[in-house]
């Protein structure tokens, strides 16, 4: 495994190119690249972002799937289209900075609403987005994420039943917001499992950096690499958990010792 930490942490307070470039004076062998807006999604804005990597791979592109992955499934030709547009774009910026995994969130409610598992139904449409991806050398890994479809370990053995392509993102905070610990997850996404963000969280379920949570990264670890596991492990932290940079660079100190996660500080690995 190697560790990374997303350009998200810092949404809000700097632009993605600029976030990208912070990353450098921190302790991480890669990095997940989140794609605040549609201006950013281009090849061209995509080598703006490796320009700023300077040499740190991007093994995982995330957008704001919210603002149109929905619209990929609509009746409408005409919203598709434009959703496919964006997509597009996204996928030829994933490409230009380097990252084999896209983040896909799916279909989403508004939160606390519960979304019907039309999984079966939606499989063409999926593995046209596969194929979609696949054309620019990224697979589309589905997230568990508790206001989304994906929101059960019963649920993640019903898309590797219905959708052969589609790889997957374990999530740990959203795993405990939908009332399942993330091993079980894991273990459901078994060998398709791509990519892991890592949060922690308190015994009231409030967020926070990991080490200053009980969720115990020492198991999750020795379940990922019993699972075979040997893929990004991704610090996501929203950005009103931490003030100082100096936070994040003793967070990630404390998951590379937890989780036993060596130094993989080469250009090769993505």
């Amino acid at each position: 495994m190697w560790l990374g930490l997303t350009t998200a942490a810092f949404y809000g307070r700097l632009e993605t190119e600029e976030a990208a470039a912070r990353l450098r004076a921190l302790d991480v062998d890669c990095a997940e690249v989140f794609l605040q807006t549609p201006s950013e999604y281009s090849a061209s804005f995509g080598e703006t972002v490796k320009a700023a990597l300077a040499g740190i791979p991007a093994t995982s592109v995330h957008p704001l799937g919210t603002a149109f992955e929905t619209s990929l499934f609509s009746p409408s030709r005409r919203q598709r289209a434009d959703a496919e547009r964006l997509l597009e774009g996204v996928l030829c910026a994933a490409e230009a900075f380097g990252a084999r995994r896209y983040v896909y969130h799916g279909r989403s409610s508004a939160r606390g609403r519960r979304m019907e598992a039309t999984f079966e139904q939606d499989a063409p449409r999926i593995e046209e987005l596969c194929a979609a991806a696949s054309a620019h050398g990224v697979r589309l890994c589905w997230e568990n994420v508790s206001w989304c479809q994906l929101t059960s370990p019963e649920r993640v053995r019903a898309v590797r039943r219905a959708c052969p392509h589609v790889g997957f993102v374990l999530d740990v905070k959203q795993a405990m917001q939908s009332g399942f610990d993330a091993v079980e997850f894991a273990r459901e996404m078994g060998d398709r499992l791509c990519n892991v963000h890592v949060c922690d969280f308190d015994a009231s379920g409030r967020l926070c950096l990991p080490g200053r949570g009980i969720y115990d990264f020492a198991a999750l670890a020795m379940a990922l690499r019993a699972a075979g596991y040997d893929g990004p492990v991704i610090l996501e932290p929203y950005a009103n958990l931490f003030r100082e940079e100096a936070e994040l660079a003793d967070s990630l100190a404390y998951l590379r010792k937890t989780m036993e996660i060596a130094s993989q500080k080469t250009a090769n690995r993505v």
